[in-house]
């Protein structure tokens, strides 16, 4: 990667960003509900169903909990599940906002992201409360959720949505992200992508600065 060309950084929000565990949300479920939820949650993701739908807005939060009590047989409260569900999000470390709030004087930075309403809402208390700003959108230029854009990594569809609203060029974008899938297509597309191990960002995989 040529440090000097790049002008646009996207980050991927959960492992990248904001440190990431999906196995406690999946304790936490199985402790609210009772029984192992683990492997049903799990091949539930994989099979692309309401999680999906809720991750690309098909469907709402009051439609996303319903879904997760039938799948569970069980009539939890909202605030119940919504605790157990954002219970995957962890900390923001300092180290790592100090490098993005310096990349941010440089670059056009954005947040691209397959996440949902319930996640988001949570990310921006924990934003808050990790940094002095008030959201996200006064640190980053601009902010690509899945749930609200209608479009999921890795779908060659989302990231050209990024491309055009951003007015940005593929070659001279940098795209950091935790999933290998999403990496392939965006180095498809000729963005310089560059695998982040899963809440390890490392200061070496970002640019120095355009000179």
């Amino acid at each position: 990667m040529n440090d000097q060309k790049i002008e646009n950084i996207l980050f991927d929000l959960g492992g990248v960003i904001i440190n990431l565990d999906m196995d406690h949300a999946f304790d936490r479920f199985s402790q609210l509900f009772g029984k192992d939820v683990r492997a049903t949650m799990i091949d539930d993701l994989h099979n692309h169903k309401f999680f999906q739908q809720f991750e690309v807005g098909e469907i709402d939060e009051y439609e996303f909990r319903d879904s997760l009590k039938k799948l569970t047989h069980t009539d939890l409260d909202d605030e119940h599940i919504d605790s157990a569900w954002n219970s995957m999000l962890g900390e923001i470390p300092q180290e790592r906002l100090e490098w993005i709030k310096e990349l941010a004087g440089q670059y056009n930075i954005a947040i691209l992201s397959n996440t949902n309403s319930i996640h988001i809402k949570r990310f921006n208390e924990i934003f808050n409360q990790s940094s002095i700003y008030n959201h996200p959108g006064e640190l980053f230029h601009k902010t690509y959720y899945s749930h609200e854009i209608h479009y999921r990594k890795p779908n060659k569809s989302c990231f050209q949505h990024v491309l055009e609203d951003f007015n940005i060029r593929p070659e001279n974008t940098l795209f950091l992200d935790d999933n290998t899938d999403n990496i392939k297509t965006a180095g498809e597309m000729g963005i310089n992508a560059v695998l982040v191990e899963k809440n390890l960002l490392r200061r070496d995989q970002l640019p120095n600065g355009r000179k």
